[in-house]
């Protein structure tokens, strides 16, 4: 089977990058191509000059961009994000051709490799966005709620992520739903232990699960997951936090292999329900982008080298 890109399934390290870019309109997009295909190579190459050990790349493409680069059928399902409003709350759909990811346990093996990449696609595409991410102490997220605990784990996380039988075409590759959020930690944190917990679903200082009789209807934990077929459906959330001390929050990456069940997952966080309920999360952060995306296998982008 054709295998994923090095930045999907392993666990990220301490600091990740991320950078959201656009094709420049009628720029030769040849070397966009030649840059993917050599994508895997250049990484390890810079991992070995830096000693770099844990440095990993993925680099995925979204729905406009897929037929303009590879001629070809985009993957099924892949399509732009979807803006969901209900309310005050809004998850904007923002421009995104490529997004590539990049993690490693120094954040100047990241700055190195996206360096090089950009050298590469800086005429053929325009930056909108680049994000620097870094580990909280006990993988915690800016709330102090530890982050990812219903992550996948094994072969579980492959057959979450991982494209297979269903769709040969793009096996060993992965759907990537990408948001930023910026948390008001202010409003966070004038809230008492117990409310936070609330919103949550989880205890703060030993991130042990509420049951299902104490746990909030509204609470994140119950408005973020589904079960499809009496199993609970599973993302793989590769994300971080990041941020300066005037703006911050957590840069939420999502990689799936089923993308339209997670839409229901979006309109369960952001629309209210038949009974009034949405996820109170949304109350203390909000989203300011939403893309889509499409990381193909490695074997996928050594085509276009």
């Amino acid at each position: 089977m054709p295998k994923p890109q090095g930045a999907v399934l392993v666990k990220s390290g301490h600091y990740g990058l991320y950078l959201t870019l656009v094709l420049r309109r009628d720029a030769s997009l040849a070397p966009v191509r030649r840059a993917f295909g050599g994508m895997p190579a250049l990484t390890a190459t810079v991992a070995r000059e830096l000693g770099e050990k844990r440095l990993l790349s993925a680099v995925a493409v979204g729905a406009r961009a897929w037929p303009l680069l590879f001629k070809t059928p985009k993957p099924d399902g892949l399509a732009p994000f979807r803006a969901i409003k209900d309310g005050p709350r809004l998850a904007p759909s923002t421009p995104g051709d490529i997004f590539i990811h990049i993690h490693s346990e120094h954040a100047y093996a990241n700055f190195h490799l996206a360096r090089r990449l950009m050298a590469q696609l800086r005429k053929s595409t325009k930056l909108i966005e680049e994000i620097h991410g870094f580990r909280d102490f006990e993988e915690r997220d800016l709330t102090g709620f530890v982050d990812g605990t219903e992550n996948p784990t094994g072969k579980d996380r492959v057959e979450a992520v991982i494209v297979g039988r269903e769709d040969p075409r793009f096996a060993g590759g992965s759907f990537v739903s990408v948001q930023r959020f910026v948390h008001d930690l202010d409003h966070w944190e004038r809230q008492a232990i117990k409310t936070q917990e609330n919103t949550i679903g989880r205890t703060k200082k030993t991130n042990i699960e509420m049951d299902d009789a104490t746990k909030p209807a509204t609470a994140h934990i119950a408005r973020a997951v589904i079960e499809v077929n009496g199993k609970e459906f599973e993302i793989l959330r590769q994300g971080l936090p990041y941020g300066t001390t005037s703006e911050h929050g957590v840069f939420f990456v999502a990689y799936l292999r089923e993308p339209r069940v997670y839409l229901r997952v979006l309109d369960r966080i952001f629309r209210r329900d038949a009974a009034g309920h949405y996820d109170h999360l949304t109350n203390f952060t909000r989203p300011v982008t939403g893309t889509n995306y499409f990381a193909p296998s490695i074997e996928f982008l050594k085509r276009f080298a």
